[in-house]
């Protein structure tokens, strides 16, 4: 998106929304808050904030309307837009394969996966230390597969034992699970490992290097590309003054 954006500018305006959502002046977007620094609830205002959130008002202001969120579990977010029930999502959610066969996406940020540890398991020093352990990792997500393929690759080809996997339902389980040794690491994106290690100073660090490369995109029911386009044109302009930056 990025690239194809950079030699356009002051496109908006020529790519409308459908009639619809002008009309309404709202658009609905699923949520999975809890995963700063993209998605979080502010604690003073119980306000939605972070990055996702921050270029979806921007995108919305070049668009002229107000972005709804529905905040559920990460795993209800494809069914959500998939019923109709949400306009498209944007929360921290992966442009894969699998998923574009069933969505149309804009991407808009490099992202991947990275294992962190509890600082006290301090005989972990490398991912391969990991082999024949169990790591937790959230349900719903991309992450439970890429484990399986990076211990494929780099454990049982190894001749090692393989990485036993255990999903949680969100952050703080996930947490609860490293705190009480159910596993002795965990996955998550390259934009939240930091913060988590800066939320709990001295408690978790990061563990080898990434495992995975992904996109992060803003995802669309594939029957409706003018949404698309016309996500796809305020973004170009979201970039194109600075603004995403």
């Amino acid at each position: 998106a990025v690239a194809l954006a950079a030699g356009m500018t002051g496109v908006a305006g020529a790519q409308e929304l459908p009639a619809a959502y002008t009309e309404a002046g709202v658009i609905k977007s699923a949520l999975n808050t809890g995963y700063a620094p993209l998605e979080m609830i502010d604690p003073a205002t119980n306000e939605f904030i972070g990055f996702d959130i921050d270029l979806a008002a921007a995108i919305g202001e070049k668009l002229g309307v107000t972005i709804e969120y529905f905040d559920g579990s990460f795993e209800q977010m494809t069914p959500s837009l998939q019923s109709r029930r949400v306009d498209f999502i944007m929360s921290g959610f992966y442009d894969t394969p699998a998923r574009r066969e069933i969505f149309d996406f804009i991407d808009y940020l490099k992202a991947g996966a990275q294992f962190y540890a509890p600082t006290a398991e301090a005989d972990l020093t490398a991912n391969t230390d990991l082999c024949g352990k169990t790591i937790t990792t959230s349900r719903g997500t991309s992450y439970p597969k890429t484990v399986e393929a990076w211990s494929e690759a780099n454990c049982v080809a190894a001749g090692k034992a393989p990485i036993d996997i255990i999903v949680d339902t969100d952050r703080v389980q996930q947490l609860t699970n490293l705190r009480t040794g159910r596993a002795v690491a965990a996955v998550q994106g390259l934009e939240a490992v930091p913060a988590i290690i800066d939320a709990h100073p001295g408690e978790f660090r990061a563990l080898g290097d990434p495992i995975s490369s992904a996109l992060m995109g803003i995802a669309f029911n594939k029957d409706q590309p003018e949404l698309r386009d016309a996500f796809f044109a305020a973004l170009t302009e979201v970039i194109a003054d600075g603004t995403y930056a």
